[in-house]
């Protein structure tokens, strides 16, 4: 009787230990950043703000990091080793740019790995950029009209945060052909506003793009670089005005949102779509009117057609790309069409425009 008591108590031991044996989480691995934030304080256009961030795996398996990426141009990273071993780090060196940027500013630096808990881990960044001249708006001149006539203008705002006073006087300029460029000072020494004028006609379709060299006789940022742009809109414009599908990253097929914007007068729909690509497939939306800010654009945009676009791999589209046409009600734009490429200077030559001629000393 007592073997037999022995025996069961053995048995259940056992039992007892296999089951925690299985109980035992797999080995993995644990992704921690030293920091979740980075607030980098003020720095003056264009300096830079740099940060070495910290990666360490807590867990009790390899950490792989598969990738590090931004959510902004501006933000740079430098990454150490990919694998991690338990119990070790690797720095990720992170720099924000502030060129082009002013006053509050925020980024990401986002970070996947094999972590199973924590696949996808952020940084969020944020600070300030002080300039002695502040700009609005931020991307500079812009003129965006329906008419290609001549006499089309628009404003830049230019506000001296300095002590000193600001002479503003136009240094430079690729534009002579295209805009008369008139300065009016709003506040002495404080506040200046820049106006452009088309001093000829232009054709719809591709924008204009130029710079303006100032000097503001300020100690600090004497010379103000404002980039101008000049658009004459077609009734309706596609957004964006080419797709771009990059070979190292577009490896799986992918969706994305074609819309078309419109500035014609009446009702407006898109009646078809249709690519020659069999791989790419166009679901339509139902015409909406524009909110979330579009209603407040100039000129004023009537009415939003919203496309669904399913594409390929990169790897799978033809060498030539790829077409696809829309049919609208409109009759001054029956046909739009978009472009799907893995063409990167197919890409950037649709979206940059043809490259700018050197600025000019005046």
């Amino acid at each position: 009787m007592r073997g037999a008591v022995c025996v069961a108590g053995l048995t259940c031991a056992l039992l007892g230990f296999i089951g925690s044996a299985r109980a035992q989480p797999a080995p993995a691995p644990r992704l921690v950043l030293s920091q979740d934030s980075w607030d980098f304080g003020a720095v003056w256009h264009p300096q830079s703000a740099t940060l070495t961030l910290i990666v360490k795996n807590e867990g009790n398996a390899d950490l792989q990091i598969n990738d590090v990426r931004t959510t902004c141009g501006c933000t740079l990273v430098e990454t150490g080793r990919k694998l991690v071993p338990p119990g070790q780090s690797t720095e990720v060196k992170v720099r924000y740019n502030s060129e082009g940027k002013q006053g509050h500013v925020e980024s990401k630096v986002i970070i996947d790995s094999n972590d199973p808990a924590r696949p996808t881990v952020e940084l969020k960044i944020a600070g300030e950029v002080k300039r002695a001249v502040n700009r609005t708006p931020l991307g500079g001149l812009v003129i965006r009209t329906l008419e290609t006539t001549a006499g089309q203008t628009g404003t830049v705002r230019l506000e001296n945060q300095m002590p000193e006073p600001m002479r503003l006087r136009l240094a430079g300029s690729n534009l002579q052909d295209t805009l008369d460029i008139e300065i009016k000072e709003i506040t002495p020494g404080q506040v200046y506003e820049v106006t452009g004028t088309t001093r000829r006609e232009l054709p719809r379709g591709d924008a204009v793009r130029g710079t303006l060299v100032f000097e503001t006789g300020l100690s600090q940022e004497e010379k103000v670089t404002i980039h101008a742009r000049v658009q004459v809109l077609s009734r309706v414009e596609l957004v964006p005005p080419i797709i771009y599908l990059e070979p190292k990253t577009a490896k799986a097929p992918s969706e994305r949102v074609v819309s078309l914007q419109y500035y014609g007068p009446g009702a407006f729909s898109v009646t078809q779509a249709e690519s020659k690509c069999p791989d790419i497939q166009i679901k339509l939306r139902p015409t909406e009117s524009p909110g979330g800010g579009l209603e407040n654009m100039v000129p004023k945009m009537t009415a939003l057609v919203r496309t669904t676009v399913s594409l390929p791999p990169a790897s799978a589209l033809p060498p030539e790309g790829a077409i696809i046409e829309y049919t609208t009600s409109d009759p001054e734009c029956p046909k739009v069409r978009v472009q799907v490429t893995n063409d990167a200077r197919v890409w950037q030559s649709k979206v940059q425009g043809p490259p700018e001629p050197p600025v000019k000393p005046l």
